[in-house]
């Protein structure tokens, strides 16, 4: 059995999907990964090894500069693009038996190239914009309208709903009920098949000696905001001076802003954390709300402090109030008074944050391995239809 599994080199999308990789490998599948340069983006040596004997191809590149400008430069855009006829070229020439296509909308290229090379394939999200009902998506409308209008154009589903794609076999949502709650649009078929970020290796891991220095006299509070959007030195700075203020001990992933920020030497700071070590001591995690984060802070049963910045981010903050997994700041409105209150008001017991993410542990399963039971259990099916 062959699969192709088609995502970008963004560390948020690679992140979750090499452990898919592995799973389907360990399945006894064939796997190829397809992987878009974004930004010019490339696979490193150390993910490479941790994809073991998987086949990884590059099929094209995707630029994210123009998912800030002008929307009406979208749909040209992608119609323009060489990616759909490379993504056909690629995947014919893997002779896969099943396409699993990261749903986003810089592969939209990617998934009329799928639709064209006539493999089957299903979708599976690295965020929940997928569930995510149209009326708490914001700004984004005229770009999702462009990519729509696209898509179907060329014969691929799309979910006025949520507006996302859409296959017409299979739909995978990483992610849980105790999440998503009965908001999520999943009656069109979309499975949720737990969170990503379970134990296991997937090339991102560093080492970090001064988690040695935290003292544990006192509460621990976890500042990132990932691998893109951190370049804010002034957001970050205030963010952990708001922490620091409630007498926490704070670490923070800060990039190469350490010597801008000028923090407190009591602040421990790297360039890029083992999160989910960092995670599994934290007391409340400070986030940008990338999906992978609140996966792995739901993992840890980590209150969470979400300030969305761009893109998806306000869809997982909207998820995880609503959910009482933590509370939300815009980002206009992050004063140090305000993150102090919002950190002493998560680190406090009665609020009940951790005992809600204390209860959903059961639910979290492992998404990786459940994509893959699933992935094989429909090429199978298919492969019994064709027989009839």
């Amino acid at each position: 059995m062959r699969v192709a599994l088609l995502t970008t080199t963004q560390h948020g999308h690679l992140n979750p999907y090499v452990p898919v990789v592995n799973a389907l490998r360990a399945a006894g599948s064939e796997v190829t990964l397809l992987l878009l340069s974004a930004d010019g983006g490339v696979l490193d040596e150390q993910r490479r090894q941790a994809l073991g004997t998987a086949r990884v191809h590059l099929i094209g590149q995707v630029e994210m500069g123009p998912w800030s400008g002008d929307p009406a430069n979208i749909g040209p855009m992608l119609q323009a693009s060489p990616v759909a006829k490379q993504t056909s070229e690629a995947l014919r020439a893997t002779a896969a038996d099943f396409v699993l296509v990261d749903s986003l909308p810089v592969t939209a290229s990617a998934m009329v190239g799928t639709e064209a090379s006539g493999i089957p394939y299903g979708m599976i999200w690295a965020n929940l914009g997928g569930v995510c009902p149209r009326e708490h998506r914001r700004g984004r409308w005229a770009y999702d309208e462009q990519v729509g209008e696209y898509l179907t154009r060329h014969g691929v589903g799309w979910s006025t709903r949520t507006h996302s794609a859409r296959s017409p076999i299979l739909n995978l949502m990483p992610t849980i009920p105790a999440l998503v709650r009965a908001d999520a649009v999943t009656d069109d078929g979309v499975r949720l098949v737990g969170l990503p970020g379970a134990a296991g290796t997937r090339g991102d891991e560093v080492d970090f000696p001064a988690l040695d220095r935290i003292d544990p006299d006192r509460p621990l509070v976890y500042v990132s905001f990932g691998t893109i959007f951190y370049r804010r030195p002034d957001l970050l700075r205030t963010v952990v001076t708001g922490a620091a203020a409630t007498g926490a001990q704070v670490i923070a992933a800060v990039g190469d802003l350490a010597a801008e920020l000028a923090l407190p030497d009591d602040v421990l700071t790297a360039g890029y954390l083992p999160q989910r070590a960092v995670l599994e001591r934290a007391d409340v995690f400070v986030t940008h709300g990338g999906y992978n984060s609140v996966a792995e802070s739901i993992r840890a049963a980590t209150p969470m402090l979400v300030i969305p910045l761009a893109v998806d981010q306000p869809i997982q903050a909207y998820f995880v109030e609503r959910a009482g997994f933590g509370t939300a700041l815009e980002p206009a409105g992050v004063t140090a008074q305000a993150v102090a209150g919002a950190v002493t008001d998560l680190l406090d017991p009665a609020r009940g944050y951790r005992a809600r993410l204390r209860a959903a542990q059961p639910e979290c399963g492992d998404s990786a391995a459940r994509t893959a039971e699933l992935v094989v259990g429909t090429v199978r099916t298919l492969r019994r239809e064709d027989v009839r």
